[in-house]
């Protein structure tokens, strides 16, 4: 049916009077593609003089235009001779009641509401081009005087005209209505969307909340556990402090013990073996002679070992005074009372300069005494012995180090190096208690650093230690240290 009623006004001249271009496009395509003949104007005033070049059968214009607006185009229209025949169709939102009045008051035909389905517009185009045969035999004229919103209105209409106006009307009403109908069927899908989320939330909610509750329950219980831990801790720890303060005491006192009541023994024997040997050598065979020899070299060794062995129980005892030392300086007070000791030797002394460092001097000044003491024992078989003493930098942590090219020792054996009476080597080669090295890590812990050795037999010894976060200034990198000379 639709398709044979386009197909009869195919070639029918409509009018669009629209200034936006882009609802002029739209609505000149929906016609021409349903076959109507479409010229367009950009406001009233171009709309009437096409229209009175050439008589178009329909016009559809804007109601909101510059210049002429479409109800002023409409009553223009309507009191010429020459078009008043002809229908005019108004685009409008409808928005209030007075857009019906204006239309019946300018004489329009019919309202199409914005926005518009291609569909409702052509089908009420289609009906006013059919029913305008019934226009121009409608010759009664009514007029009829009306008052609304204020204003008084004279309408001069036909009764088709009207007619055709009032069904477009409604027309636009059933419409909003039918879409009114399927946004609230959209509104009612959405709400009932949403109380379906709602109570899965809720559900959600619930059980969060409920395993919040065994969380915090669980949380609760922990603590509690941590606290009567805790408590058994502290309790551990006052009596572990107790046990340290105890064995201290008792340290203490076998350290006095030795210090008098094993030394007074050694010294006895000592002395009994030197009166042998000045009052009795001469009537001892050799070989006596050399077993109380023994004698006093064993009575001294074991007075050393004595000796290293409570300074190295008076290392964990002292507390440490931290001030600012420059190390060149404990070097050479070290290298003054080691004169002695190198006396007569060959030995060349690279001292680099050396940062000044937050530490206890005392304790760093003995670190250096005990590794430049080992350094000078165990060179003792160089024709020329070459000590270094330098700085250098590991992976961005200053580093002090002590260097010779003596007898070194076995790298396998490293891990045993800085225990208490460990050594790598015998008495007949080199003397020593294997104290020293354990003083000097007990003396880094405590600045709380790390110290280790790098060698080789043969081929010399390098002992690196740290002075951890007591260092305050970074050192340079001397030539002798990246040389490794």
């Amino acid at each position: 049916m639709a398709e044979s009623i386009g197909n009869l006004f195919s070639g029918v001249e409509i009018l669009i009077a629209e200034d936006s271009q882009t609802q002029a496009e739209q609505l000149s395509h929906y016609l021409s593609d349903r076959g109507y003949s479409v010229t367009v104007a950009k406001n009233g005033k171009q709309a009437l003089s096409a229209a009175s070049h050439a008589k178009p059968a329909l016009v559809i214009t804007d109601v909101v235009m510059p210049e002429m607006d479409g109800y002023a185009l409409c009553k223009k229209i309507k009191s010429l001779p020459t078009l008043k025949d002809v229908p005019v169709v108004l685009l409008t939102s409808l928005s209030r009641a007075q857009d019906i009045v204006k239309g019946l008051e300018c004489g329009a035909d019919s309202f199409i509401r914005k926005p518009y389905e291609e569909k409702y517009l052509l089908s009420r185009v289609e009906y006013i081009l059919t029913n305008r045969e019934l226009r121009k035999t409608e010759r009664l004229q009514v007029g009829v005087q009306l008052h609304f919103g204020g204003q008084a209105h004279f309408i001069t209409a036909e009764k088709q005209q009207i007619l055709d106006l009032l069904i477009s009307t409604y027309d636009g009403a059933v419409q909003v209505t039918e879409e009114l109908e399927v946004r609230h069927r959209e509104l009612q899908q959405v709400k009932e969307t949403l109380e379906f989320r709602v109570i899965e939330r809720t559900a959600e909610l619930a059980r969060a909340n409920e395993q919040l509750q065994i969380e915090l329950a669980e949380r609760l219980r922990a603590d509690e556990e941590i606290k009567k831990l805790n408590e058994d801790l502290e309790r551990r720890v006052a009596e572990r402090t107790a046990q340290l303060a105890s064995a201290n005491k008792e340290l203490e006192a076998f350290s006095y013990s030795v210090s008098h009541d094993l030394r007074a023994p050694l010294r006895h024997i000592n002395a009994f073996a030197q009166t042998l040997m000045e009052e009795h050598s001469s009537k001892m065979p050799p070989e006596a002679q050399h077993k109380l020899k023994r004698i006093q070299e064993g009575t001294q060794r074991m007075s050393r070992m004595i000796d290293d062995l409570l300074n190295l129980a008076r290392i964990d005892r002292l507390n440490m005074v931290l001030q600012m030392a420059p190390l060149n300086s404990l070097i050479e007070n070290v290298l003054q009372d080691l004169k002695p000791e190198s006396a007569g030797r060959k030995i060349e002394w690279r001292v680099g300069s050396l940062s000044s460092v937050s530490c206890d001097p005392g304790l760093v000044q003995q670190v250096f005494a005990n590794l430049l003491s080992n350094a000078v024992k165990y060179t003792r078989r160089c024709e020329r012995a070459v000590i270094e003493i330098d700085q250098t930098t590991i992976d961005g942590e200053p580093v002090l180090f002590v260097r010779d090219n003596g007898a070194g020792f076995d790298p396998k054996y490293a891990d045993k190096l800085f225990g208490a009476f460990q050594r790598l080597h015998s008495d007949q080669e080199f003397e020593g208690t294997g104290v020293g090295l354990a003083t000097v890590r007990r003396i880094i812990q405590k600045h709380g650093g790390r110290v280790w050795a790098v060698s080789e037999t043969g081929k010399g010894a390098t002992f690196f230690f740290t002075l951890g976060e007591a260092t305050t200034q970074t050192p340079t990198v001397s030539r002798h240290a990246v040389s490794g000379k």
